[in-house]
């Protein structure tokens, strides 16, 4: 490829338009800007520019870029993707993180941000630093992963609404969480009392013996020890602060109010989790991997397979061997390398001169996505597997703060060792021996 013939695209993306940009390979300015509207026949009228400008200035191909802004750019890009002309004509496609366009940007002297400038950035990125990897529909892998984000997407909703609920909880009754009566707030039985504020009154009036029979039928018959649950609330009760009158209604009401809440959210994912099983059974064997793994489960199988993707695009190209002073095939712990940046788990080095950085922040600038699900299996991956739990416990007690959150990350960066091997094998996970 004759990267001197190449025509640089940039575009700007919002709802209502796409903002054109066109250079040539040495960074001159053939279209400064030029508005279509984001739809068919706007996409036209770009594909037309593209080729016009193309054919009158003798070039050989295309490098179209544009940011990933939310859903935007996505529809443009697919029809993009799936034109047989433009393909003809050599088109590459990439799609840039915002932040490299923003510190590309810093790297110049100030410029005004508006739609007319924003699309020349977004191609001379690409110009003076063009990107490693292609834009790929892997249209395969797209069903699955909107339903896996959209999990993400109700998880992180139904972790907020959880929360809302436990303040206004302390206010009801601030004894109960700092007791805790069940070792869940949100179980069958915690569930039952806390919307039946009546009963709740009644219940810790009686003697314990009673009390413990009264939560064994709520429960029903799965408490392994209701006297001590009975006794707990007793004291969780006896330990609130009471409410005044005028309170103790609205409180209650939005209690029931947020609780109904969470048990739709609850309702929407189990609802999702049966689309991901019905998707990855059918068309994804990866996932079936990855879930052989014991417990990760189907749902965070999901998750990493459908962020990760087409495992061979971690493989592709050579990479620069600075102990060989020259470029190699990249092999398996590349590609872990690959997707540990792209999924934000790794720090960064910090040096000039002399001195080196002793700590190191963790990036956290990658894909949201699959950190998620690769932090979350993590967790259970060191409560399974022995190799898991032996790390996991000797990274725990390095520093003096934040010990379950560093150890589970690190963590996090380790399975991933274990996710590439069985993806690139095409193996299912067999259990450590000894």
């Amino acid at each position: 490829m004759d990267l001197s013939k190449r025509l640089q695209v940039g575009i700007d993306f919002s709802r209502a338009k796409v903002d054109v940009c066109l250079l040539d390979s040495g960074g001159e300015v053939l279209v400064m800007h030029k508005s279509f509207s984001n739809s068919p026949a706007g996409y036209q009228k770009a594909k037309e520019l593209f080729q016009k400008v193309l054919d009158s200035r003798g070039l050989e191909g295309v490098d179209i870029s544009g940011e990933a802004t939310g859903f935007y750019w996505l529809p443009f890009y697919l029809q993009l993707a799936n034109d047989a002309e433009l393909k003809a004509l050599d088109e590459q496609l990439f799609v840039l993180n915002p932040l490299w366009v923003r510190w590309f940007k810093k790297s110049l002297p100030q410029d005004d941000k508006t739609d007319a400038k924003d699309p020349f950035y977004i191609a001379d990125r690409t110009r003076t630093r063009r990107p490693k990897e292609t834009w790929s529909p892997q249209e395969d892998w797209m069903g699955l992963r909107i339903y896996t984000r959209v999990r993400f997407h109700l998880a992180q909703n139904l972790a907020r609404e959880k929360n809302f609920f436990q303040a206004y909880l302390f206010l009801a009754h601030s004894g109960y969480n700092r007791v805790h009566p069940f070792t869940d707030t949100f179980s069958v039985t915690s569930r039952k009392l806390l919307q039946q504020p009546q009963k709740l009154a009644e219940l810790v009036e009686m003697p314990e013996e009673q009390i413990a029979a009264e939560l064994f039928r709520l429960s029903g018959h799965s408490l392994r020890d209701p006297l001590q649950n009975a006794q707990l609330l007793k004291q969780a009760m006896l330990e609130s602060f009471s409410l005044p009158t005028g309170l103790s209604e609205p409180v209650q009401r939005v209690l029931e109010l947020v609780m109904r809440h969470i048990e739709f959210l609850e309702g929407q994912i189990q609802q999702v989790e049966q689309w991901i099983a019905a998707d990855a059974q059918a068309h994804h064997p990866q996932v079936q991997l990855l879930n052989s793994i014991p417990g990760i489960g189907l749902v965070f199988a999901s998750g990493i397979a459908a962020e990760v993707g087409d495992l061979e695009r971690f493989l592709s190209g050579r990479k620069w061997d600075p102990k060989r002073q020259a470029y190699r095939s990249k092999h398996l712990r590349d590609a872990e390398d690959a997707i540990a940046k792209f999924a934000g788990l790794w720090w960064p080095r910090s040096s000039s001169g002399d001195f080196e950085a002793e700590e190191r922040s963790l990036a956290k600038t990658g894909n949201a996505y699959l950190r998620y699900y690769l932090i979350e299996a993590a967790d259970s991956l060191r409560r399974h597997i022995p190799s898991f739990t032996a790390y996991y416990q000797k990274k725990y007690p390095e520093v003096n703060k934040h010990n379950h959150k560093r150890a589970l990350v690190l963590t996090a960066r380790m399975s991933l060792g274990l996710y590439v091997g069985l993806l690139h094998r095409h193996e299912a996970y067999r259990p450590e021996v000894g």
